[in-house]
């Protein structure tokens, strides 16, 4: 068992209950709801007791009122408890999956990995929120940069067109790379490249940028999903054209979206010859 503390700020449950299940080793997750259960059904007694309260119309009042609070407070407490547990029991299944795939050697090496591989591979990093970025630097009424970001740089004395043009273009690749990743966020490590979805992180919007700054290297336990070999623009295109730039060949059409978003990963240096898309089980410090 590994001692050394983790910093999880990624955990996609369903792959991890996933790789559990299937390697036989099986999950703990079903304490979290007897958990929960059992604070819920002593909390509806103490409801009921409280609202049957005998006399006129002030104390029904009275009692139906007391009554609604103290079930909601206590449900309040019982939700609580029961997502504190579950994080513990997450963090769990995650070390117990790491220690189940390294008994069964089922963990490659990241350059040697082939599709379909686990693989556990730390790096130093660099984060990119598409959307975040774009909601940040683009005018919410279309074209243009975000008016209140505009007025700011204006103030300042190095202000001049031609940055407000490269904040444009900045602006415009950030809206566009949105579009491509469908607001996950973008992660490069050295040799990987990951698409990981927002609502398994478990930070918000704005504490992960905090996360860009940071000098530590980022661990990833994932999948790898495809490989890149060789990528040129002239490469990409011709996967979606075919080798005689037929356009008329429509099982072609599938690969034109995958396609603009590699040439865009690969033209803004996201993305190298020999990197793997890993599909990310956990990320963590």
């Amino acid at each position: 068992m590994d001692d050394k503390y983790k910093e999880i700020i990624f955990l996609n449950k369903t792959e991890l209950y996933s790789a559990l299940a299937q390697l036989n080793k099986g999950y703990i997750d079903s304490i979290v709801n007897k958990s929960s259960n059992d604070s819920k059904s002593g909390t509806s007694d103490t409801s009921s007791n409280t609202s049957g309260i005998s006399g006129g119309i002030p104390s029904i009042i009275k009692g139906e009122y007391k009554g609604a609070d103290t079930h909601t407070a206590a449900s309040e407490d019982s939700e609580s408890f029961g997502k504190d547990l579950n994080v513990v029991l997450n963090d769990y299944n995650l070390n117990n999956l790491i220690n189940l795939l390294n008994e069964k050697q089922l963990i490659k090496e990241l350059g040697t990995a082939s599709e379909g591989d686990f693989v556990l591979t730390t790096s130093p990093f660099s984060l990119i929120d598409f959307k975040f970025s774009s909601e940040v630097l683009s005018s919410d009424r279309g074209n243009g940069l975000n008016s209140n970001l505009k007025n700011m740089m204006q103030a300042t004395d190095g202000w001049s067109k031609e940055l407000e043009s490269n904040f444009k273009l900045m602006a415009h690749f950030m809206s566009f790379g949105n579009l491509m990743t469908q607001g996950n966020i973008l992660i490069h490590m050295d040799g990987a490249t990951i698409l990981a979805n927002n609502d398994h992180f478990r930070m918000n919007n704005g504490e992960l940028q905090s996360i860009a700054y940071s000098s530590r290297p980022i661990t990833v336990l994932g999948i790898v999903e495809a490989k890149t070999e060789d990528v040129s623009i002239e490469s990409i295109f011709s996967n979606v054209l075919g080798a005689n730039n037929d356009i008329q060949d429509l099982s072609k059409f599938g690969n034109i979206v995958p396609a603009l978003s590699e040439m865009t990963f690969f033209s803004s240096g996201l993305l190298k010859n020999g990197d793997s898309f890993v599909k990310p089980i956990a990320l963590y410090f």
